[in-house]
């Protein structure tokens, strides 16, 4: 569950696009979220809208599980493990 953040961790979780863009997902959902599902939605905002190639949808996935998905879940805004597809928010 999470904790109040001090400001210097909630500035370094919003100090990312896509983790800005990823919460705002994750806060619209009820459930938990394939990773796959999260990627491309995460994806067509960043590109207003607009249709993704499942390439454009792959580098999302790939820098979420690697790099923002582990950071936000070490702050405890959500719950998320390497070998799990599925993502929820503490929102």
């Amino acid at each position: 569950m999470i904790e109040r953040l001090n400001d210097s961790e909630y500035y370094r979780i919003l100090s990312s696009d896509r983790r800005r863009t990823t919460l705002e997902v994750l806060t619209e959902q009820t459930d938990p979220v394939e990773l796959e599902s999260l990627a491309r939605e995460v994806a067509t905002r960043e590109n207003d809208g607009d249709a993704v190639t499942e390439e454009i949808v792959n580098q999302v996935a790939c820098t979420l599980h690697h790099i923002h998905l582990p950071k936000m879940a070490d702050f405890g805004v959500v719950d998320y493990h390497a070998n799990a597809t599925r993502i929820e928010s503490y929102s």
